[in-house]
């Protein structure tokens, strides 16, 4: 069910069991994000992605994830939204990873991703299955860069567009989408399970 879009300030609600998601998406044409210059990416394994994840997860104001950290505890919902991730989606190794300061301090993580199914014209359809700041790096612009990241792994795979979506009640992460010049599209109602 599409939603109307609301104009700034005006309140959308779901409902009981729904919660409101809003979809962006990158075209080619659209801007591509400058390289991140404040972090480094390096590819990250298993564990690191739920220790992480888990930490995300903790205090994520998306709906969805707030269920399902109440019903199994945070790194047991990293560890079953990792997992979840296939055969939807398809990713190398190499493209979901950890951002570090140039320190080494963890800061975040970026998980792109292929979505099965969703070719055309021979290209992929890249999404962003999850992207991270970890909480006491919140607010201080990561997501910017983490976001470019994702974004520009995918472009350089020569996907077709990367489509992603991020909960309404998600402002920081929607305006890091903004940002990037995204195309905003009307917010949609998605069941909580």
């Amino acid at each position: 069910m599409t939603l109307p879009h609301a104009s700034p300030g005006e309140a959308m609600t779901a409902r009981p069991g729904h919660y409101l998601k809003v979809p962006f998406v990158w075209e080619p044409g659209c801007a591509l994000p400058a390289a991140p210059a404040r972090l480094r990416f390096r590819p990250a394994d298993f564990d690191e992605l739920v220790a992480a994840l888990s930490r995300v997860l903790a205090t994520s104001p998306d709906p969805s994830d707030q269920l399902a950290v109440s019903e199994r505890g945070s790194r047991e919902a990293a560890t079953e939204l990792l997992a979840s991730s296939t055969p939807y989606f398809h990713n190398l190794a190499e493209w979901w990873q950890l951002a570090e300061t140039a320190a080494g301090q963890a800061v975040g993580f970026v998980l792109p991703s292929t979505i099965a199914g969703k070719e055309r014209n021979g290209l992929q359809e890249g999404t962003i299955f999850y992207v991270g700041v970890l909480p006491e790096h919140r607010g201080q612009g990561h997501g910017h860069e983490l976001l470019a990241q994702a974004t520009r792994t995918l472009c350089e795979l020569g996907v077709w567009r990367i489509f992603c979506d991020t909960a309404a009640c998600n402002a920081p992460m929607i305006a890091t989408f903004r940002a990037a010049r995204y195309i905003e599209r009307e917010p949609r109602e998605r069941p909580l399970r």
